[in-house]
């Protein structure tokens, strides 16, 4: 029995000119978003390439049928539903992920690093966008709130190894994921969690280096 192949069409047309041909497969099809300006929407693309692939190649008594396809298909916005789906789970998992860490505040974060200063949120404010303090952004303005356990009560300071650690997996880019780094248990510290080891006063940059290797290897 001769093999079953999808027949695949290639569509050419002067929009298309110097983005490549587009390709028809079977009853999928391929948008090309170099056709279309930034910021088109799902919609308009699907559109336009099913409106191109039907005046070329279906009947003409069939045109109306196809077009109420069209519209069904760039109204629907699958895409946007999905969006907003994983916009809301991101956001229960970062309300999950504050739930259990204790922070501070600006204000409390900023005495406990320079008590006598005036200039003490200008400081967070700096070691913030440094990457070496990690601050939660929660809100609109956002508002900032600083994980506990990377300050030094004592000595008015980020615990050194917070600082490497952060500054090493982009805290300023990324809190949410670091924070959670730092509650996620590693094989290389035998089960523990990195926030573990630096409360036992057993973290080191070495640890912290190896683990980012290992990651970014994928173990």
């Amino acid at each position: 029995m001769p093999e079953n192949r999808t027949r695949r069409k290639v569509i050419k047309s002067p929009a298309a000119k110097g983005g490549g041909p587009r390709v028809v497969a079977g009853r999928g099809h391929r948008l090309s978003a170099a056709a279309y300006p930034a910021g088109a929407s799902r919609g308009a693309e699907v559109a336009g390439e099913f409106v191109e692939y039907v005046t070329r190649n279906a009947p003409r008594g069939e045109w109306a049928l196809i077009a109420k396809l069209i519209l069904d298909e760039a109204f629907a916005d699958p895409v946007g539903t999905r969006a907003g789906d994983w916009a809301e789970a991101a956001a229960e998992r970062r309300q999950s992920l504050f739930d259990k860490v204790a922070t501070l505040k600006a204000g409390e974060a900023g005495r406990v690093l320079a008590p006598r200063a005036g200039e003490s949120r200008t400081l967070v404010k700096k070691l913030r966008d440094e990457g070496v303090l990690l601050g939660l952004p929660l809100g609109r303005r956002p508002d900032y709130h600083y994980p506990a356990f990377q300050f030094d009560t004592v000595h008015h300071r980020v615990w050194p190894i917070v600082a490497y650690a952060n500054s090493r997996l982009g805290a300023a880019e990324d809190p949410w994921g670091v924070t959670s780094w730092w509650r996620t248990p590693s094989d290389i510290l035998d089960g523990r969690t990195p926030l573990q080891d630096l409360e036992e006063g057993d973290l080191t940059e070495i640890a912290v280096d190896n683990m980012i290797s290992a990651a970014e290897r994928g173990m």
